[in-house]
């Protein structure tokens, strides 16, 4: 069964309007009934270092975990579900209006986002409990090496050069079919992971969440595809991983980290993302030397700048975070060797057949050679019948 993709007359853009007041105002709500939440801040026990959660109550309780899965799995499952009826029923890849996909994930999303509020004021915990911090965190990771693959053809891999091999046509079409199963998945578990708690790093996190529901939520629509958009929501993060590095710094005492993560993140934007708009170069250069004077103002020594230790600026502290994300992209190659001995295995086949064939022929006689253009044909036709 197939239904049309047009049956509705509400605008995406309304849509998408209506998301992000919708996502601004529910992290509002979020922080307003945070003080309910004291009975259970009070329980946490104090932070131990980057591979500790802080906000999972001190004792697991097996019925809350039971309860807080279910939803989870209710939520993810539902997610895959729409995503499949998607792929299955619309054949618009992008459309001016919405679908039922559309209507059920924006559902979806928010149903469980009230339900998720809900249990954090009568359970508390997230998933946190049964899983490590570093799960939610590659989860994020993993959907940005996703884009940075999805956008090679369209925006290139650095400063706009594209990577050609093995990013192919091919290539890029699986990994942009797989993507909203990864993307929802990533999305969903890191949702359910955290509690929906006050703390600046949570809202923050959570305000982020509901801009990439959205995302989501719009698929199979123009919003979906444009740039200026998926580059607000991949260089979010910066944003975002500045307010988390800054807020353990003064309130835990961790490591002073947030210019590497923050001058890190924004180089993504300056030297990969901003390449996917149709900007002139003056205005790619403009943010370029923009970036370069906020490292210079970075390392300065006071009072012409922030003073940081110059041992950070000599270890390259700016350019961990992409070489992450272009590391992860690196280890997605296949490796052209197997490709070529694949090659070569089949063409000297061919080869050796016809040598047997023509080997005492007069090559200058090329009408010859048509039968073996037709074994050819109906040998690889079928090969194509085998897959």
């Amino acid at each position: 069964m197939t239904f049309n993709d047009s049956n509705t007359n509400l605008s995406p853009k309304i849509v998408w309007v209506t998301s992000i007041v919708f996502s601004v105002m529910f992290t509002l709500i979020i922080w307003y009934f945070g003080k309910n939440l004291q009975p259970f801040l009070e329980t946490l026990l104090p932070d131990k270092g980057s591979s500790w959660y802080y906000w999972k109550l001190p004792r697991r309780i097996p019925e809350t975990m039971i309860i807080v899965w279910s939803l989870y799995a209710a939520h993810q499952f539902s997610a895959w579900f729409s995503i499949y009826w998607a792929q299955s029923n619309l054949k618009s890849i992008t459309s001016s209006k919405l679908s039922l996909y559309n209507y059920a994930v924006l559902s979806i999303n928010v149903i469980f986002s009230i339900i998720h509020l809900i249990e954090t004021h009568i359970l508390f915990d997230g998933l946190a409990q049964d899983v490590p911090i570093w799960t939610s965190q590659g989860s994020v990771i993993l959907m940005l090496v996703f884009v940075l693959i999805i956008e090679n053809r369209r925006r290139g891999f650095f400063l706009g050069y594209k990577v050609e091999k093995p990013f192919t046509v091919k290539v890029t079409g699986f990994f942009r079919k797989i993507h909203m199963y990864v993307f929802s998945w990533a999305l969903v578990y890191t949702f359910w992971f955290h509690p929906m708690a006050v703390d600046p790093q949570l809202l923050s996190g959570f305000i982020y969440m509901f801009f990439l529901f959205t995302q989501m939520s719009l698929a199979w629509t123009r919003i979906h595809l444009d740039p200026r958009w998926i580059i607000f929501l991949e260089s979010y993060v910066a944003v975002h991983a500045l307010i988390v590095a800054v807020y353990n710094t003064l309130m835990h005492g961790s490591a002073d980290i947030w210019p590497m993560f923050f001058s890190g993140f924004i180089s993504m934007l300056v030297f990969t993302y901003q390449y996917g708009l149709k900007t002139s170069k003056r205005v790619k250069l403009g943010l370029t030397a923009a970036y370069s004077l906020f490292l210079i103002f970075l390392y300065a020594p006071k009072p012409l700048g922030l003073g940081r230790e110059i041992s950070y600026l000599i270890r390259l502290e700016f350019s961990w975070i992409p070489i992450i994300l272009y590391g992860l992209v690196e280890k997605k190659k296949k490796n052209p060797d197997k490709d070529v001995k694949k090659f070569l295995s089949k063409a000297q086949l061919i080869l050796e057949s016809f040598i047997q064939k023509y080997e005492d022929k007069d090559f200058t006689e090329i009408n010859q050679f048509k039968p073996f253009k037709e074994d050819l044909k109906n040998y690889y036709a079928k090969k194509q019948d085998l897959v």
